[in-house]
């Protein structure tokens, strides 16, 4: 995808500071689908939605968007909690994974504090024709987005590294321990680059065999 993607629909609230140019108010501005999603490097997650009045919006940040959750619960957090990293490229897909649709996760935020909330689909970006710098394929840099309901009623937009998932114990069922202890895994390995010493000759042959170079 380039610049814009479907995404699988999800209703939420339009904070009512978007349609006047301000701050996020926390006031519930309009019930909208949620049904689109824009990527600009060096800005937050954003999406386009559809009120119910009929008013389409575009490009509305993650921050501006509240999940129907009742307000006794609700609970806000900055931008920078919400999603850590600014979208890496204007290139990325959109997937959700059967594996995590509608599972369970808790996110670990700026603080420490942990907020529990249900995946709804995945971010992942890469390079292209427009944009070859940056971390989109860095190894050590890259990072996906899970975007996540939470709980709490905010959309979230989290990494690997902030995200322990839950499945009812069919799998999951150890304590996330030692973690603490890991690393960045920071390698990239290319196949035909390990196995340069090796040709499969010129001749265009269906069932072709390798030889050894010659050194």
């Amino acid at each position: 995808m380039y610049l814009n993607a479907d995404i699988p629909p999800f209703w939420a609230w339009l904070d009512s500071g978007f349609l006047h140019d301000s701050l996020p108010t926390g006031e519930d501005g309009l019930l909208v689908e949620v049904f689109g999603v824009t990527s600009i490097p060096r800005r937050c997650l954003m999406f386009s939605v559809m009120s119910e009045m009929g008013s389409q919006h575009a490009r509305v940040p993650i921050h501006y968007l509240r999940m129907d959750v009742p307000e006794s619960i609700r609970r806000d957090h900055p931008l920078d909690w919400l999603q850590l990293w600014d979208c890496f490229s204007p290139y990325f897909s959109v997937v959700r994974h059967d594996y995590l649709k509608h599972a369970k996760c808790t996110v670990v935020m700026k603080d420490k504090s942990t907020e529990s909330g249900r995946y709804l689909f995945t971010i992942d970006w890469c390079n292209g024709p427009d944009h070859q710098t940056g971390y989109a394929e860095m190894a050590a840099g890259h990072k996906c987005g899970h975007v996540i309901a939470l709980d709490c009623g905010r959309l979230a937009c989290q990494p690997n590294n902030r995200v322990v998932w839950h499945d009812g114990g069919a799998f999951i069922g150890r304590p996330l321990a030692g973690h603490e202890r890991w690393e960045v895994f920071s390698r990239e390995f290319s196949c035909e680059a390990a196995g340069w010493k090796w040709t499969a000759g010129e001749d265009e042959l269906m069932y072709y065999q390798f030889e050894r170079r010659a050194e």
